[in-house]
């Protein structure tokens, strides 16, 4: 799967995930990350166990590399406008990258305390790309 975008997935019931993606496609000016929910694009992801697919964020870069999580963000900032020398820099970096992933951690922990999950049925307000 080769292309010019990224694909960001994420939880479509998340309601913090949901306002992830929003975040994204607001900071997104040139329009490289198309959004789609985890729940519609399973096949993007097939090596993902299905019990452990929702835990984290997800990004296919545009060879179809997946990374996830904490080691999505680096590619994730990299689609960002200005973000391809520090998305470098923090892949390239042990100790940013372990900063990284405690951040990504300690947000992860607390997505179902924070009433993360919105009712069935519930639609996302983000327009498709």
């Amino acid at each position: 799967m080769a292309t010019r975008e990224y694909i960001l997935l994420f939880d479509r019931d998340c309601g913090i995930c949901s306002a992830f993606g929003r975040w994204v496609h607001a900071v997104d000016l040139r329009g490289r990350i198309h959004l789609r929910t985890i729940q519609t694009s399973r096949e993007l992801i097939k090596e993902i166990p299905d019990d452990r697919v929702l835990e984290a964020f997800h990004i296919v870069s545009p060879n179809g590399r997946v990374t996830t999580g904490g080691d999505a963000v680096p590619t994730l900032i990299e689609a960002l406008p200005m973000g391809a020398g520090l998305g470098g820099i923090l892949r390239d970096s042990p100790t940013l990258m372990s900063r990284v992933h405690a951040a990504y951690g300690f947000l992860t922990r607390f997505r179902e305390r924070l009433l993360c999950r919105v009712a069935p049925g519930a639609t996302w307000a983000g327009s498709a790309r």
